[in-house]
């Protein structure tokens, strides 16, 4: 039996028993039965650890490496997201920037409009108001001197005898008044050339006021909408960036989780599985083992009650 198991025990057991009597060989092998008995009793505590150290570092692996796949899918869309959202945000800065743009120079050029049609205003009235007072004082003029007469009681020498001043003797100086028509006709039409740049100015002035307002309207609808916009896009990154951050953290986190289960796995391997037969193996063979010792006991035991002839019966 000891050589058909390849066990030293056994082996060792065969040399005693021919030199020592039984009861001390007896002994013997009760004392190897306990020992064997107690071996397999600690190797099944140390099969149970490996089985939950094995399982556990399994366990912690696998969840790990399913996180991480998890995270690194999540990081992907995240990272896409960022990147949709800053494209988004940098055309909105752009448009943003070119609407506020256009608004200042519609404004320096609506007030420097506006400037130069109060200068033309202020200019034609004044304008306006100089002609009506030369107007006013050349209508006096001409009405009072046509009414004019000369006194001839105070004149020397015969009248027949005065040069030709290009008016009769005797007639009053009354100016030109062949031309009174046409100078205050032509003054007319330029106090009407003065009330219309006025008014035209005044109308022109009125309508750039109108389409400046609708311009400054649509375009600070359009800036208002864009930078509401801005501001949820922004509202939007920050969230992103914060979650991938946070992804960041556990990728760590779990990385070092499947580090250390792999490094248990590997360290386990030469306790718990590379021990050169399996514990099915080892429970077999010990098992063998101590069956083999419990019938040297008993034939032993028949031995010193039967006889050689009677040892082995019931054994």
């Amino acid at each position: 039996q000891g050589k058909e198991l390849k066990s030293t025990v056994l082996a060792s057991l065969a040399t005693q028993l021919a030199k020592d009597p039984f009861a001390k060989v007896k002994t013997l092998i009760q004392e190897l039965i306990t020992r064997l008995l107690q071996e397999a009793n600690n190797e099944a505590n140390q099969k149970g650890w490996c089985d939950r150290s094995i399982a556990d570092a399994q366990q912690k692996r696998t969840y790990a490496a399913d996180k991480i796949l998890d995270l690194n899918s999540q990081m992907t869309k995240l990272e896409s997201t960022r990147d949709a959202l800053k494209e988004e945000l940098a055309v909105l800065g752009e448009e943003i920037a070119a609407i506020q743009n256009n608004q200042r120079i519609a404004k320096e050029e609506r007030d420097a409009e506006s400037a130069q049609n109060a200068a033309t205003v202020k200019e034609a009235e004044e304008g306006l108001e100089a002609l009506k007072m030369c107007i006013d004082l050349l209508d006096k003029f001409y009405k009072t001197i046509a009414k004019g007469s000369v006194d001839l009681s105070l004149a020397q020498g015969p009248a027949d005898d005065a040069p030709d001043a290009g008016f009769d003797n005797g007639e009053a100086y009354l100016g030109a008044q062949s031309e009174n028509g046409g100078i205050l006709g032509m003054l007319d039409v330029m106090k009407s050339d003065f009330t219309r740049t006025t008014q035209e100015t005044t109308a022109a002035e009125a309508a750039a006021v109108a389409d400046f307002e609708d311009f400054m309207t649509e375009s600070g609808k359009s800036l208002a909408v864009k930078t509401e916009a801005e501001s949820a896009k922004k509202t939007q990154l920050d969230a992103a960036d914060t979650e991938y951050a946070a992804d960041q953290e556990s990728m760590a986190s779990q990385t070092m989780i499947l580090k250390t289960a792999i490094k248990e796995l590997i360290e386990l391997q030469p306790v718990c599985i590379d021990t050169g037969m399996t514990y099915e193996e080892r429970v077999a063979r010990r098992e063998g083992e101590i069956k083999a010792l419990n019938k040297a006991v008993c034939v032993l035991e028949r031995y010193q009650e039967y006889g050689p002839e009677g040892a082995a019966d019931g054994c």
